[in-house]
């Protein structure tokens, strides 16, 4: 069988476990957290989390039923697939039609052509996938490249969703202003520790992270909660929109630029800071008396 191979079920092949090692692991975190942004899990119209897990529910639903065999799986891909639409956010960037849901209680996002998914019986089938095998195997995101791990681990046990941990793990500009500035209001660096005490530290965090997927001054011209997560420059991301050149640059204004932000005055630009001073005042006292 071309470009397919049987290896152990577990993770993934050695390469991928000796980097483990080396990095935070954030592809499959838990029974419930995950990642598949690098395979475009975001990239379609109209983004929400019930949306997101009703697609990938039926699509996981459809695949039981597939035959394991190249020519089953292609049919699979055909009957899914086509190019990838212009109406989605970033038209080149591809979404791959085998993520669906996985586990032993299908909670998370993953590949239904990895090795251990269910119905493969330990055969890597991924080479059959758009990108191919080799790219899941060895590609890692921004955030394992730019991030501190310890911004990781953080992220790791405070996140309780594949679909918010998979908005925002790879947004390693946002998360590195977010950690600067809830470190600038605590008076030093948090650590994991400081979150695994406090379960307030925890729920404000989360409470932050989330504003990726509900932020009120979002631009309309915004591709909404998604993000194009490579680093080469095709979709770059647009400065904060003011409608008036006498609105002011704000010490927010690499968060306000990462949120695709526009402000029609002022007045909704300190509003939007309050928002965030809240938040980060809120995290750093919990940090602080946990």
């Amino acid at each position: 069988m071309n470009n397919v191979k049987k290896i152990s079920p577990d993770l993934g092949s050695t390469t991928e476990n000796e980097k483990q090692e080396a990095f935070e692991y954030l592809c499959q975190v838990s029974e419930t957290v995950s990642c598949g942004a690098c395979c475009g899990l975001y990239n379609i119209s109209g983004l929400s989390k019930q949306s997101l897990e009703k697609l990938l529910r039926r699509r996981t639903e459809a695949f039981k039923q597939v035959p394991r065999t190249i020519d089953g799986i292609d049919e699979f891909r055909m009957q899914n697939e086509g190019w990838t639409p212009p109406e989605r956010p970033f038209p080149d960037f591809h979404h791959c039609v085998f993520l669906g849901l996985v586990g032993e209680s299908e909670q998370r996002v993953g590949c239904l052509l990895h090795p251990a998914a269910s119905g493969n019986n330990g055969i890597d089938w991924r080479g059959l996938s758009y990108y191919g095998g080799m790219a899941c195997r060895t590609y890692f995101c921004p955030g394992n490249k730019q991030l501190p791990q310890r911004y990781l681990k953080i992220l790791k046990q405070t996140v309780n969703h594949w679909f918010l941990f998979g908005l925002v793990v790879t947004e390693f500009r946002l998360l590195t202003a977010f950690f600067e500035a809830i470190e600038n209001k605590a008076g030093r660096p948090v650590t994991p520790d400081d979150f695994r005490k406090s379960s307030e530290a925890t729920n404000r965090f989360r409470d932050l992270l989330e504003i990726k997927t509900n932020w009120p001054f979002r631009s309309v011209s915004s591709p909404g909660p998604c993000h194009y997560m490579f680093e080469n420059g095709q979709y770059k991301r647009q400065p904060v929109q003011r409608k008036h050149p006498d609105i002011p640059v704000s010490a927010y204004e690499t968060i306000f630029t990462e949120l695709d932000s526009a402000f029609d005055s002022e007045q909704d630009l300190r509003m939007a800071e309050a928002v965030l001073d809240k938040l980060f005042s809120e995290i750093a006292e919990a940090v602080n008396h946990c």
